[in-house]
């Protein structure tokens, strides 16, 4: 964080200064105690299961300057901010100090591949600029005034990632990023409990747009505004500039001549740019074209971004390939949604010879929807031909349903949580095969990868 005087810090915030000295400067932000350290301004988050006033001693203690709390302590000897509700203080500091600094932010948000796009982008801009990604998946209330925060006074870029599973937090969090560069990956299926439909998604991803600098970029995925009638009126309604990808032979970074298996993927950009990528998945062609976008407005020229590219590695637990024992595992267990299981389903298929394994946890949050999509789901792992599907939660049994509507020669094994089957699949699963894990992130089937690999390692 650049440097920031506490009464500077105490306006921005809306709060109330106890026990503080007007000379004391923060020179960094934490919201965990165990990590605190000397300089910090620590925010007191609650939490279903915390409740961070109670770690205000243990952060100043450390080194922490001051702590934002929404509990007034009995002591005004120790150093706070008291504020009605530290989240939103939280979101507050990081607007404030978004506009303090000349770094250009790019914002990345979708209902795929946010988070591997974010990270090319990164890797990409990072041959030539100095600046930062959002770590992990900072994609929340907390996740993006955290990343807006980190930004240091020679940062030239930082690329954010937006989430949202209910209507306005695109909104919001874009409103607090003020972003030069809005990149919108795609638009499907995935929280559709608080979203409803597509159209409702279209809406809520598409609101970063309206939050993008005068005169900054907006980079749209045209296949997918396409297909939901948002295209035309996304351009019109944009005061930011807008340039499309995809497959769509109208897109202003076109992709063809995709080709690919489980160890990379290659494709042309714009009928002359060859692109080699070494990770699985011809959807990650999509998620690199938004890359070279975003990077040809940075001012990159196109081989430095292709030769950037050839280098780039999947994000963990995102379609991880690796071999062990004879046995092939691709780990894609982070989240998951229709729309992403389509294409981890592809992946596998491009595997081979080997016997397929598809090891599938529930897909959460998708509402009234969620049995007719998990069956879905079923049929299109069978049609993939597909040998021996294993399904994991509440709606695993109607994933079989659609396996067994299109193959009944499909084995399937049900098991009702995570814990189950990571004590048992691995008695299943032999030396030849490659198994392909994915499901939504309450299930944690990290976990199933890892009972996986303790078997055959």
């Amino acid at each position: 964080m650049i440097p920031m005087p506490l009464n500077e810090i105490v306006k921005a915030v809306g709060g109330r200064a106890v026990g503080i000295s007007s000379h004391e400067t923060a020179t960094g932000v934490s919201t965990d105690s165990r990590t605190c350290g000397r300089g910090d301004l620590f925010f007191a988050l609650r939490g279903p299961a915390f409740d961070g006033n109670m770690y205000v001693d243990a952060a100043l203690e450390a080194g922490a300057v001051a702590a934002v709390v929404d509990q007034k302590p009995e002591s005004n000897e120790r150093p706070i901010v008291l504020v009605s509700d530290v989240t939103t203080a939280l979101g507050r500091l990081a607007a404030f100090h978004r506009k303090r600094h000349a770094t250009r932010i790019i914002a990345v948000t979708g209902s795929n591949g946010k988070t591997t796009t974010k990270s090319m982008i990164d890797h990409v801009l990072s041959r030539k600029l100095t600046g930062r990604g959002a770590p992990k998946s900072y994609n929340n209330a907390i996740g993006v005034p955290l990343t807006l925060l980190s930004t240091q006074p020679r940062d030239e870029y930082l690329v954010v990632e937006i989430g949202s599973n209910a209507p306005g937090e695109v909104a919001a969090l874009a409103a607090m990023s003020t972003p030069d560069i809005g990149v919108v990956t795609s638009i499907g299926d995935a929280h559709l409990e608080g979203l409803r439909d597509r159209n409702g998604v279209a809406l809520e991803k598409l609101s970063l747009f309206d939050r993008i600098r005068e005169g900054g970029l907006g980079v749209l995925n045209l296949d997918d505004a396409d297909e939901v009638g948002v295209a035309e009126s996304t351009s019109r309604r944009c005061h930011a500039n807008v340039v499309t990808f995809g497959r769509h032979a109208s897109a202003d970074v076109r992709v063809t001549e995709i080709v690919g298996d489980i160890d990379g993927v290659g494709f042309t950009i714009n009928g002359r740019h060859q692109v080699s990528l070494p990770c699985p998945g011809l959807h990650n062609a999509l998620n690199a074209a938004a890359a070279f976008a975003v990077c040809r407005r940075m001012n990159m020229e196109p081989e430095m971004i292709v030769d950037a590219l050839a280098t780039f590695e999947s994000p963990e637990m995102r379609l991880n390939v690796s071999r062990f024992g004879g046995l092939t595992l691709i780990d894609d267990s982070y989240n998951a949604n229709p729309t992403s299981v389509s294409a981890a389903v592809d992946v596998l298929k491009s595997a081979g010879g080997r016997r397929r394994v598809f090891v599938g946890g529930e897909m959460l949050e998708l509402g009234q929807h969620a049995t007719t999509m998990h069956e879905r789901a079923g049929r299109e792992i069978a049609e993939a031909g597909v040998e021996l599907m294993v399904a994991i939660g509440d709606h695993g049994p109607d994933v079989i349903s659609g396996v067994h509507s299109v193959n009944h020669r499909v084995t399937t094994l049900l098991y009702a949580d995570t814990e189950t089957a990571c004590a048992d699949l691995p008695n299943w699963l032999t030396r030849d095969d490659t198994v392909l894990i994915k499901g939504s992130r309450g299930l944690h089937l990290d976990k199933v990868a890892t009972s996986v690999r303790a078997a055959f390692a």
